[in-house]
């Protein structure tokens, strides 16, 4: 898990500019004698248990200011032109310190927005790698929706370069921000980091757990693996197991350690690689196909996903719920007819456990005529459920 103090690029408190100055120096003075260090979080496989990859974060107790969290540091590091400096630095300690450790897991680099947007960063990062001999392709960027917002267009050609290269990019903390599907879609991301708060408060909060089941249910369409980020609890790991999360982080799978005590985590889980098997087409591929089948059926048809939302909708069944198919797509089943959602919840939870979906007779909305439902659940090629869809056929009119 990354909180606010952790990672490499996050906000600072209010100080003064003498204390600034202070801090800065002493940055300067750190960096000189290596002592802002790495520290690993462990990333692990949900099915398997084996670590995936490590996240990298900073650590640093200085002798006049005493430890130093990165929300406080980083912001200094970045106003005074020492950003690239303390990322070259943690990154070729990081990746020299893994070097020997075995196996085929991924690090995993906080670079912040600002730094991601200079130009010059894919220049410094493959360098500051491949001066170790680390292999590149099993490094990721972590990047916040911050980054795609405020300038998408060199986001794009930093990702690009990166990716290029064989550097994986994730974005960070998501379902924090205001990024619209379009800014997402138009970095090329793979995969998706789910923030922590939303985990945390699964068990109390209803519309945290809807959250966390949409945003699984968005990577799964996207083809990009969801980690969930603050997994503290047996609990949450079991309810993130049953949405079929990809992989975890947080307190309950390991703290951050030092570079020595690193290799004891993996040979406790074991490592694997981070890059899944595709087990499915990607989610553009899946959605053609979905829409262009839909599109030629006699009947209403409906795709919705795990967390009840809309994917695909022709317009016969637009038509009965009396809307512009175009005005259907992501929403919730609850928002276009509340009385259905019950009853398709319940047919989602026969589908999970394996059992037969009856047909039943769907009341449709606004004053509309009676229909009859056929439900059946939709699975990818492993045969993990993604969803259940829905044919729909209005009944003729017994008044």
């Amino acid at each position: 898990m990354r909180s606010l103090q952790d990672g490499i690029g996050t906000r600072s408190s209010a100080i003064t500019h003498e204390e600034e100055e202070a801090i800065a120096s002493a940055i300067e003075a750190a960096l000189r004698q290596g002592t802002i260090r790495p520290a690993f979080q462990p990333i692990v496989h949900f099915k398997t248990g084996a670590i995936a990859c490590f996240e990298v974060l900073a650590r640093w107790t200085d002798e006049t200011f005493g430890p130093m969290p990165p929300a406080r540091f980083v912001p200094i590091a970045e106003r005074h032109g020492l950003a690239a400096n303390l990322a070259r630095h943690l990154i070729r300690t990081a990746c020299l310190s893994a070097l020997d450790w075995g196996g085929s897991f991924r690090l995993a680099f906080n670079i912040s927005p600002l730094h991601f947007q200079d130009r010059a960063m894919p220049s410094l990062f493959e360098e500051s790698v491949q001066a170790t001999g680390f292999p590149l392709e099993r490094t990721k960027i972590e990047i916040t929706e911050t980054a795609v917002i405020g300038d998408i267009e060199a986001a794009r050609v930093a990702a690009d370069l990166l990716r290029g290269k064989g550097v994986k990019i994730a974005l960070d903390d998501f379902g924090t921000g205001h990024s619209s599907l379009t800014r997402l879609r138009a970095l090329p991301f793979d995969e998706i980091k789910l923030d922590g708060s939303f985990v945390r408060t699964m068990e109390e909060s209803e519309e945290s757990r809807q959250i966390v089941g949409a945003v699984i249910s968005l990577g799964r369409s996207l083809g990009a693996p969801v980690v969930a980020e603050g997994v503290e609890t047996e609990q949450q790991a079991e309810a993130l197991a049953r949405l079929d999360c990809d992989y975890a982080q947080g307190w309950l799978f390991g703290r951050p350690v030092p570079a020595a005590e690193a290799p004891a985590m993996l040979h406790a889980r074991g490592a694997m690689s981070f890059t899944p098997t595709p087990r499915y087409p990607s989610g553009e591929q899946r959605l053609s196909q979905m829409e262009a089948i839909y599109a030629a059926a006699p009947i209403a048809l409906v795709f919705v996903d795990r967390a009840l939302r809309v994917g695909v909708a022709n317009r016969r069944f637009s038509a009965l719920m009396g809307l512009d198919a175009r005005a259907l797509a992501g929403r919730s089943l609850g928002e276009i007819d509340p009385a259905a959602m019950a009853q398709v919840h319940a047919d989602l939870e026969r589908a999970r456990r394996g059992e037969p979906i009856p047909p039943r007779i769907w009341f449709l909305p606004a004053g509309r005529n009676a229909a009859l439902c056929h439900t059946a659940p939709a699975r990818d090629e492993a045969g993990e459920l993604l969803g259940l869809s829905l044919a729909v056929t209005e009944l003729p009119n017994q008044g």
